[in-house]
């Protein structure tokens, strides 16, 4: 019989009522953590682990400033070069923009995304930049052709989900933009201490656990 873990780390509020199963079946044989706010009593848990701007606290609630993320420094570094092939052989210092996609808070409207590129398209031009727009899995594909469209041929855009690819943008470019629907993406940017600034769109809803976030960062320069 293998021995039992000494942890059960759970994420997400689907996973929170499997954690308090084997709680109760395992008592103090077995320490739970679980990560993000579990919308259930904390009492539940040995130990949650959520972002400050959650806004909870608690005796067994541990805070981090940003979201939790897997990106390390190494790895940034380690994928460098992966985009030598992809940008414009030229002067242009490199500017990226992380690309999200549409959540229950933020709307990728035709007429939301052509601000942002708008706006960054002056900032390129004013700025003589190389734009590298890097997509994730939440891009929808309409936009990704969208910004083949608008910037053209001077540009780099990176039309598939390529993890090399965002690593490598991370690491080569002097400033990093983020679209505000993504907590983690500005996080694991923030790994890099490079400037980063935040392409924003009219939310929705109530986005204020957002904004909690984004003036903590602020806050920390």
């Amino acid at each position: 019989q293998k021995p039992l873990p000494k942890f059960v780390i759970t994420t997400g509020r689907r996973m929170s009522g499997i954690s308090i199963a084997i709680k109760s079946y395992f008592k103090n044989q077995i320490k739970t953590i679980h990560i993000q706010n579990p919308k259930v009593s904390f009492k539940n848990f040995d130990f949650i682990i959520a972002p400050e701007h959650d806004g909870i606290m608690g005796e067994n609630i541990i805070n981090t400033k940003g979201a939790i993320h897997y990106l390390s420094e190494q790895e940034i570094h380690d994928n460098k070069d992966y985009l030598g092939s992809f940008v414009k052989k030229d002067e242009r210092k490199i500017i990226a923009l992380i690309i999200g996609g549409p959540t229950k808070y933020y709307d990728y409207s035709t007429q939301n995304v052509e601000k942002i590129f708008t706006n960054l398209k002056s900032l390129v031009e004013n700025n003589n930049f190389q734009l590298v727009v890097i997509p994730s899995m939440r891009t929808p594909k309409n936009i990704i052709n969208y910004a083949k469209e608008f910037f053209g041929e001077t540009h780099t855009i990176i039309e598939d989900v390529d993890k090399k690819a965002y690593l490598s943008a991370l690491a080569i470019s002097e400033y990093i933009v983020v679209t505000c629907d993504s907590s983690s993406m500005i996080s694991e940017a923030a790994l890099t201490g490079k400037p980063i600034y935040i392409a924003s769109i009219l939310p929705k809803k109530n986005d204020k656990r957002f904004q909690r976030f984004r003036n903590l960062f602020r806050e920390l320069n």
